[in-house]
């Protein structure tokens, strides 16, 4: 009785973990095309962030670095996806594996107009769209974005947060709903 349930323990845990381990990996990115000439065509690799000032795609040994300055926009469009004999559109079955196609356009500088075309997951196009913006506008106004919301409680709630209105008596008022203190 117990070799089975260590045989039945063992077959669930080998075929659990393979696929568990197969779906962490990123998926690559591929250059499919653009102006930059730098980078062979349909180059795969991955994008880093993690740079404040400029984005890099790393291609095998080598890499292309943007800086976020020089990027005017981007565009996510759905990429062309399998065909069978070039005519019929196969579709995905698995969501995850749908492609889009993420443009980057920007200014080299000469002051021409230049544009990545970079082929990955639907998923991760739109968090490299979503990254790509948040550094564009810098920590700075990420930060005072944040301070300049309002939250609800503040006018119920003394924090450290919201000290000085409390202290110059803006928010000391009880709400006109809120019940009143009783000994």
């Amino acid at each position: 009785m117990f070799r089975v349930k260590q045989f039945l323990v063992s077959t669930l845990v080998f075929g659990i973990i393979p696929p568990a381990v197969l779906a962490a990996t990123v998926p690559p990115v591929e250059y499919v095309g653009g102006t930059v000439k730098s980078i062979p065509a349909n180059s795969t690799g991955s994008f880093n962030f993690d740079d404040g000032k400029q984005m890099r795609f790393t291609y095998g040994e080598a890499s292309y670095t943007l800086s976020y300055d020089q990027i005017t926009g981007t565009d996510i469009s759905k990429a062309e996806g399998h065909h069978i004999l070039h005519k019929i559109p196969v579709p995905a079955l698995n969501p995850r594996r749908r492609k889009e196609t993420l443009a980057i356009h920007f200014k080299d500088e000469a002051g021409t107009v230049e544009t990545l075309n970079f082929e990955l997951a639907a998923e991760l196009a739109d968090n490299a769209k979503d990254m790509i913006a948040i550094k564009k506008a810098g920590p700075q106004n990420v930060l005072s974005s944040q301070q300049n919301q309002d939250w609800w409680g503040d006018k119920y709630w003394k924090t450290n947060r919201n000290r000085a209105a409390w202290e110059a008596g803006t928010n000391a008022q009880p709400a006109a709903n809120a019940p009143a203190a009783t000994k």
